[in-house]
């Protein structure tokens, strides 16, 4: 087991990638506490977990919330006396259309989700390893955080924004043995796609055309890659932004 013993934070854990990487950290031998704001699907997924219950503890919070954050990570430490990983998937789609077009109060929305949020979740969990001097922080990023992405400038932007602050506090503490990696997927089969995005063929299609792969990751392959990120077998990876996109990024 990769993770046997390790302790583990997981945001957007009750569906989507964050399920899958909390699911797979569980096989692998790592404590989880799985961290979302959905309490009817986190606690599906602690039933789901059965044998493995025991080393999975649910906080139903909104990582736009940095009190709640950073409450949550001190009763991790508080529970097993560190925080050796974490992965920061929680985020959503937000507007779409020309920017001219969006709506502030939505653009703001999707910041303080997809890019505040982050930061809360960093900030909080660089905090608890510091003192520790070791630790890795996987933060989901996006194809849109390498690229830009029409009609969807506001995620585009705030995808952008979490790759800077992985590339920076990666450098920052560096010294004091923690990594911190992204990971840029392309378009995922998930719920939330789904029910967006791919809601009609036509949408699906489009979505699938922009992958030389020309098909949908899927979230099992996203949680593949932050094991491997977290894990000791990455041991000299910090700052990378790993594409795990179906080659959507080299065209």
């Amino acid at each position: 087991m990769k993770l046997e013993g390790k302790i583990a934070y997981v945001t957007g854990a009750a569906s989507g990638i964050g399920e899958a990487v909390a699911t797979r950290f569980l096989a692998e031998g790592a404590v989880v506490a799985a961290i979302d704001r959905d309490a009817e699907r986190l606690s599906a997924l602690a039933e789901a977990h059965g044998a493995a219950g025991e080393r999975l503890s649910t906080t139903v919070l909104d990582v736009v919330d940095e009190e709640a954050v950073a409450a949550s990570l001190d009763a991790l430490v508080a529970a097993h006396g560190r925080v050796d990983c974490a992965v920061n998937c929680a985020g959503i789609l937000g507007p779409t259309g020309p920017l001219h077009e969006t709506d502030t109060a939505a653009y703001r929305a999707l910041m303080a989700n997809n890019l505040d949020g982050i930061f809360h979740c960093l900030k909080h969990q660089l905090r608890c390893m510091h003192p520790q001097g070791r630790g890795s922080i996987v933060n989901i990023a996006s194809a849109a955080g390498i690229v830009g992405f029409p009609s969807a400038a506001a995620y585009t932007a705030a995808k952008h924004g979490v790759v800077g602050l992985t590339r920076t506090c990666a450098i920052d503490y560096a010294e004091q043995g923690i990594r911190v990696n992204a990971i840029a997927p392309g378009g995922i089969d998930t719920p939330l796609i789904r029910a967006t995005t791919c809601a009609t063929p036509e949408g699906q299609a489009m979505i699938e055309s922009m992958h030389p792969v020309k098909r949908l990751g899927t979230a099992e392959e996203i949680a593949s890659a932050a094991l491997f990120l977290a894990g000791d077998e990455a041991s000299f990876i910090t700052g990378a932004v790993l594409a795990v996109d179906g080659g959507w990024t080299t065209w």
